[in-house]
């Protein structure tokens, strides 16, 4: 081949291998998935949201019990057993009190109690509020993990396709590698002067780092692209693809911080939750002190026993164990004395609302720290996208110059070697740049407490 025939040949290769570099070669097969497809799967079916779903029925499930709280209580006791027979009356009986055994029968008694609170000092009350501030508590729990949720896709999304993106960067080096090996070794069997043994030895163990390389790549591929699947549901034999083949910065042009200062933190579920449980905690501190005063109730209800081998007494003065009915209704008052236990748990309830006031005024200094760590974050991926696209230029332009001087017999193995190599560790540092921002903007969007992107999940 001649030496203007290597030159087209390796100047194409360079141009082919600069653009594959950006797309995939690999058409996407069966399930494919968007990162907005992703997020909703995971929010949808992911491992967390049957943990969500189930906390928020048990916060459901306190306020139903609290709301029932106004229907008072009810109780139904029933006994069966046997007893001896007893005949007579009170002046007069044949039997004897210590024949237990003699002319033994069934028995019943029953007993209905029901109390329906009239006036509880607030009880009722502060029992119900507390338990809806809970639930609101709860969903705001809930949106915090859909949060992380949605923030751990991202990562694992754009993760994935970094993976994606560095493996054709490498498999297209390491092909050009293969065609500079081809052509150097042809030229050698032309008994070509420009080319020695060495220069053959080493671009193979240039190669050979080239191999490793995909390899490694390739394996953290797998693992993420498992991991991937475990956080948005997908049963672990289900193939699939996502459906961008190549990394780019998101579409964001970001604010002011002062912006994201002033709106972020409270926009946050982490600050709708505690907010919530400091209500509920005051409803839970003034339970606890309405149990120093009474509850007034109405009590009402029957008791009703009978043996069928005793006589009934009809005597209402007659003392009978196991043949009566006694209805009533009677308007009550229950109060616990119990002041040293009482100011004990209410002294729990107020340290426990101190405490949640000072996780609030803890959390609206973190959160604003967390904006403005976000904010610092994007800028600085941003900046590190500019310097390594320049530098990335710069190596692929060197890249095709240490070709054209290899060609023209002026370079040597060494420095194509070296080339290749500057070339893939710069286009590695600008789609890692590229990845980080997207994952800075990403954890911008949590620290506001807003979705920053034209996203639909």
């Amino acid at each position: 081949m001649s030496r203007t025939a290597i030159s087209g040949v390796l100047t194409a290769l360079l141009v082919w291998m600069a653009a594959v570099a950006e797309s995939s070669a690999v058409e996407p097969r069966g399930l494919t998935l968007s990162l907005e497809d992703c997020i909703h799967s995971a929010l949808e079916a992911g491992p967390q949201r049957d943990l969500i779903v189930a906390d928020l029925k048990a916060a459901k499930a306190r306020l139903d019990e609290a709301k029932a709280g106004r229907f008072g209580t009810a109780e139904y006791t029933q006994i069966v057993g046997v007893v001896n027979e007893a005949r007579g009356d009170p002046v007069y009986s044949p039997d004897k009190q210590t024949d237990f055994f003699n002319g033994l029968g069934p028995f019943t008694r029953l007993e209905l109690d029901v109390r329906l609170p009239i006036y509880t000092f607030g009880k009722l009350s502060a029992a119900l509020e507390a338990a809806e501030k809970g639930l609101s508590s709860e969903r705001a729990r809930g949106e915090v993990t859909e949060a992380r949720t949605v923030l751990e896709t991202k990562r694992l999304y754009y993760g994935l396709l970094l993976s994606q993106q560095l493996t054709y960067v490498l498999q297209d080096m390491l092909d050009s590698m293969d065609e500079a090996i081809e052509l150097t070794e042809q030229r050698l069997d032309d008994d070509s002067h420009q080319v020695t043994e060495l220069d053959v030895l080493r671009l193979k163990v240039g190669r050979s780092k080239f191999v490793a390389g995909v390899e490694r790549v390739e394996a953290a591929t797998r693992l993420t692209k498992s991991a991937l699947a475990r956080t948005i549901g997908l049963d672990p034999t289900t193939k699939f693809e996502i459906s961008d083949r190549r990394l780019r910065p998101v579409p964001f042009e970001p604010g002011a911080l002062e912006s994201y200062l002033d709106t972020g933190p409270r926009s946050r579920p982490e600050w709708k939750q505690i907010t919530r449980g400091i209500e509920a905690q005051e409803a839970v501190v003034d339970l606890e002190e309405a149990n120093f005063l009474p509850t007034v109730f109405l009590g009402t209800g029957v008791r009703y026993a009978v043996a069928g081998n005793r006589d009934d007494q009809e005597n209402v003065f007659a003392n009978d164990d196991f043949n009566y009915l006694q209805p009533f209704g009677v308007l009550g008052l229950h109060w616990n004395l119990s002041y040293f236990t009482n100011e004990a748990k209410a002294a729990q309830a107020r340290a426990q609302h101190e405490k949640l006031l000072a996780e609030r005024r803890s959390a609206e200094t973190g959160l604003r720290l967390e904006v403005e760590k976000a904010f610092v974050s994007v800028e600085e991926a941003q900046a590190k996208i500019d310097a390594t696209a320049a530098g990335r230029k710069a190596a692929r332009g060197l890249l095709i110059l240490t070709v054209t001087n290899y060609d023209i017999g002026i370079g040597d193995g060494k420095d194509l070697f070296e080339a290749f190599g500057l070339y893939t560790e710069t286009s590695t540092d600008y789609f890692r740049a590229v990845h980080d921002y997207n994952v800075a903007v990403a954890d911008l969007s949590r620290a506001v407490g807003s979705e920053l992107l034209d996203l639909d999940y």
